[in-house]
């Protein structure tokens, strides 16, 4: 009998915590609802009628409260004719600012507690009874413009030993971007005890004007007791918190766009080979850094793009980085161009000017890159200068000359008087002969038609290199070697034109085929993408120039509607 007892009594009790648990209650409540930013406070659960209630969200906490612990304790008791059951959760909580906080409703068990207000004032942190622990939280500027950056300095001063898992909070800003620029270690002698001090630098841009809330950040730590991972009794718990910080953030001055306040900012312009040495077809990449001390890149607006004709540009990807300084963020933003002059002749780069407001001094600057002049010479070999005279002979005349051009006195005194008859006979034949032998000629060229002028043609010696020198370079990987050889192509095979660059040779040409084929291959090469040699392309170029070499009469003169470029 007592055998089958013992089970009926635990179906009888499993029977009584099931209906008990459906007449679940919930209630909430804190140890207290008014504290001080630095104190912690004490908030129970209790579910009352069920042992196996589920966990309680606490997420809805999170934004106003510290979660410092949990805990949870189950009870059962029968007496005075009536079973209790009961599940409850004890949260420390922290407050993260100032002001009346509330603590949400939290569902739990089917049901929901109610919401609790709580009222933290800002009072002044405060350490450990002796001291030895202290929060300083600092900020550069009470008062500063939007985007401007503050400088968030927060330091640990602790004069005693601090046990492993001591915590800082970051902050975290609303309305703001926060960068952390480092931390730093170092000791302080205050009223002449030593502290050692542990330091955190954060850059904060405001993000709108108005009223900017530093808000109370939170250190935890343990001090005391032996200090090891598995040992820490004995040990002290410290928390501090720091008071609250508002400043005035002001709008941009003038409404200025773009807004750039910096303590420094510079443009700088560089150049991968000397400007002044460039040729026709030839490239140079041209890079413009914009530097500024207190902004990140991102903040950095995108420069002024060149336009100039005549040249060719092709931007390249800008790059950004920032640098973290004991000053702050210094911030750059670099754009490289390449640059391809398409003629030989004089281009003007336009300045670049960027204006920016001087947060030191409180006024607007201006960064100047100055307008470049670029004298641009003609490609190596594309085309022929005019022939220069030779110099006059630094020598004396010789003897002989002289005696073959300056009479003597000496000499014809020794003459005979009738030794110059003979002389003149001959002289008066040698002249009738010349008159025959030119009339003669004059008859002969009047028969016959006027040879045609000489011209070149596909295939003559000068342009049948230039152009395997053209294939040559097309099969090659190296688009400034094509460009020359197009240059010394077009100058054999129009050599009545002034032809100095690869873009010459295309305009006189007058084919679209070939100019669209040179543009991408200048863009596959210098172009953002910088893909490299485009050998598809190249033989496409080299394709053109086969069929202008087939389809062109050999005495076809260039279109006459299109005007030299370079008129004599």
């Amino acid at each position: 009998m007592r055998r089958w007892l013992g089970p009926w009594l635990a179906l009888v009790l499993l029977l009584a915590l099931h209906a008990a648990g459906a007449e679940a209650r919930v209630d909430a409540q804190v140890d207290r609802e008014r504290l001080s930013l630095a104190e912690s406070l004490l908030l129970t659960i209790r579910v009352t009628g069920s042992l196996d209630a589920e966990v309680p969200d606490l997420s809805a906490l999170e934004r106003d409260f510290e979660l410092l612990g949990t805990s949870r304790n189950s009870s059962f008791s029968i007496g005075g004719g009536q079973r209790e059951t009961a599940t409850e959760w004890q949260i420390t909580l922290a407050p993260r600012r100032s002001g009346q906080l509330r603590i949400p409703p939290l569902a739990i068990a089917g049901e929901q507690t109610r919401a609790i207000t709580i009222t933290v004032d800002n009072d002044a942190p405060h350490a450990a009874a002796s001291g030895e622990v202290r929060l300083e939280v600092d900020t550069d500027h009470d008062e500063l413009y939007v985007q401007q950056q503050l400088l968030l300095t927060v330091r640990v001063l602790h004069a005693v030993n601090l046990n492993r898992g001591a915590t800082l909070e970051p902050p975290a800003i609303d309305d703001a971007l926060v960068q952390e620029l480092g931390e730093n270690t170092y000791t302080k002698t205050i009223a002449g005890r030593r502290f050692a001090v542990f330091e955190r630098r954060y850059a904060v841009f405001a993000q709108r004007s108005g009223e900017l809330l530093i808000p109370s950040l939170g250190f935890r730590a343990s001090v005391g007791g032996a200090g090891g991972w598995f040992d820490q009794f004995g040990a002290r718990a410290i928390r501090l918190r720091s008071p609250e910080k508002r400043l005035r953030v002001l709008p941009p001055v003038d409404a200025a766009t773009p807004w750039l306040p910096a303590r420094v900012l510079t443009l700088v312009e560089t150049w991968d080979k000397d400007p002044q040495t460039l040729r026709a077809g030839d490239s140079a990449t041209r890079t413009i850094t914009l530097r500024a001390r207190g902004l990140t890149a991102a903040q950095l607006p995108p420069l002024p793009s060149a336009a100039v004709d005549g040249l060719r540009f092709y931007p390249d990807q800008p790059r950004l980085e920032d640098t973290p300084q004991d000053d702050g963020v210094l911030g750059s933003r670099s754009e490289s161009a390449a640059v391809i002059a398409g003629r030989a002749g004089r281009f003007v780069l336009p300045p670049i000017e960027l204006r920016w407001w001087d947060t030191q001094n409180r006024r607007f600057e201006t960064a100047l890159i100055p307008e470049r002049t670029l004298e641009v010479t003609g490609a190596t070999g594309s085309a022929r200068g005019p022939t220069q005279p030779l110099p006059p002979s630094t020598t004396g005349e010789s003897p002989t000359d002289i005696d073959a051009t300056t009479p003597d006195p000496a000499r014809a005194k020794r003459a005979a008087p009738g030794s110059a008859l003979p002389w003149m006979i001959t002289t008066l034949l040698f002249a009738l002969a010349t008159l025959f032998s030119g009339w003669q000629w004059w008859r002969a060229t009047r028969a016959r038609p006027a040879p045609a002028p000489a011209t070149t043609h596909p295939g003559a010696p000068d342009e049948a290199a230039a152009f395997a020198a053209l294939q040559s370079a097309a099969g090659g990987t190296d688009p400034a070697r094509l460009a020359e050889a197009l240059a010394r192509w077009g100058a054999a095979a129009f050599p009545g034109r002034q032809i100095r660059s690869a873009g010459d040779a295309i305009e006189v040409a007058g084919d679209p085929g070939l100019s669209a084929a040179f543009e991408q291959l200048l863009a596959s090469a210098y172009g953002a993408d910088r893909s490299g040699f485009d050998t598809d392309t190249a033989a496409r170029l080299l394709a053109c120039v086969t069929a202008l070499r087939a389809g062109r009469p050999d005495d076809r003169e260039p279109p006459t509607g299109l005007p030299p470029l370079y008129p004599v």
